[in-house]
């Protein structure tokens, strides 16, 4: 009796999840680094600011906020582009 070697379709579809499981574990753990580094260089930037009592003190902290704002728009858009490929779909 000749047995297959090749995946039945249940079979590639629970390695497929199981891939799709593992890069989203991947993703997340990124995504929780770049968070928790992005809130420890605001902290210290905050701290900084606020230290040196410089009378450009306000738009000094808003500048540290908009490049903030920047690196959080990069993640977002990098999880949307994961999170599209996760579906199914092209990325743009």
């Amino acid at each position: 009796m000749l047995h297959s070697t090749t995946m039945t379709l249940p079979e590639a579809a629970q390695a497929e999840t199981e891939q799709l499981r593992a890069e989203i574990h991947r993703m997340a753990d990124m995504v929780s680094g770049v968070v928790r580094n992005t809130a420890i260089d605001a902290i210290a930037a905050a701290m900084t600011i606020a230290a040196g009592g410089a009378p450009t003190a306000p738009k000094d902290a808003t500048q540290v906020a908009g490049e903030l704002l920047s690196r959080a728009t990069v993640m977002q858009t990098e999880i949307d582009r994961f999170l599209s490929i996760a579906a199914g779909r092209n990325a743009a």
